[in-house]
C-alpha cells in the first residue's frame, strides 16, 4: 500500500497550486521518503544535494528536531517552492546553488535523491569526490538511485523518465558498477537496500562512509578525496522535481 504525505509536510507547502498539490502528492506516493529518512543520522547538520522542492529535507527536519538540513538546487523554480515552504522553520533552510559552494563544509550526512543517473560516469566520479570534500570524518552518504532490476519496475522508471526527459542524456548503472564508482570516488559501500517493497519503481539506497584515499579499480573503498570542479545540470525527472 503506497503510504499517504503526512498532514504536517503539506501544510508547510500551503497555499498550494491544483499542479503542487499533485506533484507533492504523486512525488511521496513514488519515492520511498520514509526509507530514506530512516537511514540518515538523527541529529547533526545535513545536506539534501538536489532538493527540487524540498520534500525530503522538510521531511528530515520534521522526523528529528536535532537534525539542521539545508537543501540546494540549481533550479529556481523548485528552490522559491522550496524557500516558501521553510518559512517559520529554522531547522532547514534552502539555498540555490552548486555543490562547489559547500566545500570543506563538514555535514554529518549528505543525501541524494534519483541525481546520478542523470550524469556520466567521469562527472559522476567528480561530483562524488567533491560530496566528499563536504562530509564529516564520520559522516554518512545516503544515494536513492535507479536499479537495473527487477526488469519490469526498471521499465516503469524508464518510461517516466524518458517522458520527463525527452533530449537527455540517462545513464542507468548495475548495482555493481555503482558500487564500482563509488569506490573511485572514495566511498566505502557499507550496504545496499532495496527501496522498492510496495513501489512501482527500481530504486536501491546505498549507504556509504569515507573510504581511504588511495586509487582503485575494484569495487572495495577507495580514491582521491580530491577532484575536478562540476556544475550538475538541471534535470527533470521522477527523483527531483517538475
Amino acid at each position: 500500500m503506497l503510504s499517504r504525505i503526512p498532514i504536517q509536510l503539506l501544510e508547510r507547502y500551503r497555499p498550494l497550486s491544483t499542479w503542487e498539490s499533485f506533484y507533492l502528492r504523486t512525488r511521496w506516493r513514488l519515492c520511498p521518503f520514509e526509507l530514506v529518512e530512516s537511514h540518515v543520522p538523527r541529529k547533526g547538520r545535513v545536506l539534501d544535494f538536489g532538493c527540487g522542492y524540498g520534500m525530503l529535507s522538510n521531511f528530515l527536519a520534521l522526523k528529528s528536531p536535532d537534525r539542521r538540513v539545508l537543501g540546494i538546487d540549481l533550479n529556481r523554480d523548485r528552490f522559491e517552492v522550496a524557500k516558501r515552504s521553510s518559512k517559520g522553520h529554522p531547522e532547514v533552510s534552502f539555498q540555490l546553488g552548486d555543490v562547489r559552494d559547500f566545500r570543506r563544509v563538514p555535514f554529518d550526512a549528505v543525501v541524494m535523491t534519483d541525481v546520478l543517473h542523470h550524469i556520466d560516469d567521469e562527472n559522476v566520479r567528480v561530483l562524488l569526490r567533491i560530496i566528499r570534500s563536504c562530509l564529516s570524518d564520520h559522516g554518512t552518504l545516503v544515494v536513492l538511485d535507479v536499479d537495473r532490476s527487477p526488469l519490469r519496475k526498471f521499465y516503469t522508471t524508464y518510461l517516466i523518465d524518458r517522458l520527463l526527459n525527452l533530449t537527455r542524456s540517462l545513464h542507468y548503472r548495475s548495482r555493481d558498477l555503482l558500487i564500482l564508482l563509488l569506490g573511485q570516488s572514495g566511498f566505502w559501500v557499507q550496504e545496499v537496500v532495496r527501496a522498492d517493497r510496495d513501489l512501482p519503481l527500481s530504486d536501491v539506497i546505498y549507504l556509504c562512509k569515507k573510504g581511504k584515499s588511495e586509487r582503485s579499480s575494484s569495487p572495495s573503498p577507495t580514491p582521491p578525496a580530491e577532484g575536478g570542479e562540476i556544475l550538475v545540470q538541471e534535470r527533470t525527472c521522477k527523483g527531483c522535481g517538475p
